[in-house]
């Protein structure tokens, strides 16, 4: 059994080990039973839940579980009582956001649900937030997913915490608000959304990527005012193409996403079967119509 100055030696080294980080004991194990060790820690863990873009659960190799925040970054929220105006530069609409927020969302779901993750500490930005979620850099599938969600446009950058990476998270936030994708394309201008119950929140136009190579990037979503039955409506373009809803209820609040190419209803999901990119990228429009053929909502960019 070591004695009581060893003991001391021993915590003496684990301290200056770790100087310059806030270190209490609960620092030590961040993930719990030591799953995690220290402010600049790394450590594998399994994504059992994703809770939206930027916040996920996991289960450590010891069986112990946490809640994960990707570090440096930021997605929309999912209700409109959780995004403000003032947060995203140049997006006042809260709506906008939430549609966003879903999306992110998503995106996040398909990218670490059920992964194996490498989880990387960072001892400028400290190891846990004010809600006691891990602060973590992500790696999935060998992509940082901070970095790939600013890229795609699903996130900003939480300037209001310090971390390494900062410079080069806001060089990507830039690079994406200059290419107008994801929430920072300023070319999305919805027409009269009129009065009716379900509206056109907005259109994605331009896939990430290559538009051929990605025909459900290309999406319309709507949001509905009050509960509604959408057998009969439709959805046009521009130049002619015809949506047909099936007989599918939305309660107030909802959302609903129509994609371009071909998938599995469900989930707030639905596909218009096409075989090519149907949303012009420069100009074009959509016109959503009730059972009557009235024009409910529109939504026209370029």
């Amino acid at each position: 059994m070591p004695d009581r100055a060893v003991l001391s030696l021993l915590f003496v080294g684990i301290l200056a080990a770790c100087a310059g980080c806030t270190l209490t004991f609960g620092d030590l194990h961040p993930g719990g039973n030591g799953s995690a060790n220290g402010c600049g820690f790394t450590t594998h863990a399994l994504v059992t839940r994703v809770t939206d873009g930027d916040t996920f659960s996991v289960r450590y190799p010891d069986g112990s579980d946490d809640t994960v925040r990707i570090l440096g970054i930021d997605t929309p929220e999912t209700d409109d009582a959780g995004n403000s105006k003032d947060v995203f530069p140049g997006i006042p609409d809260p709506s906008f956001l939430t549609s966003w927020g879903k999306r992110a969302s998503s995106f996040s779901r398909d990218l670490l649900l059920g992964e194996d993750v490498i989880l990387s500490g960072d001892c400028r930005a400290g190891t846990r937030d004010r809600y006691g979620r891990l602060l973590a850099y992500v790696t999935s599938k060998g992509t940082d997913a901070g970095s790939l969600l600013l890229r795609e446009g699903y996130a900003r950058v939480y300037t209001g915490e310090d971390f390494s990476r900062k410079e080069e998270y806001l060089a990507l936030q830039q690079d994406a608000r200059e290419r107008g994708v994801g929430l920072w394309n300023p070319a999305r201008v919805p027409g009269e959304a009129g009065n009716g119950p379900v509206r056109i929140a907005y259109v994605q136009y331009d896939a990430p990527g290559d538009d051929r190579e990605n025909l459900n990037g290309e999406y319309v979503s709507l949001v509905a005012e009050e509960r509604t039955d959408l057998a009969g409506w439709t959805l046009c373009e521009g130049d002619g193409a015809l949506y047909r809803f099936p007989s599918l209820t939305l309660e107030a609040g909802d959302s609903l996403v129509i994609h371009t190419g071909s998938g599995v209803p469900g989930g707030g999901d639905l596909y218009w079967n096409q075989t090519i990119p149907l949303l012009g990228n420069s100009a074009d429009s959509v016109v959503l119509k009730d059972p009557a053929g009235k024009s409910v909502s529109s939504y026209t960019w370029g």
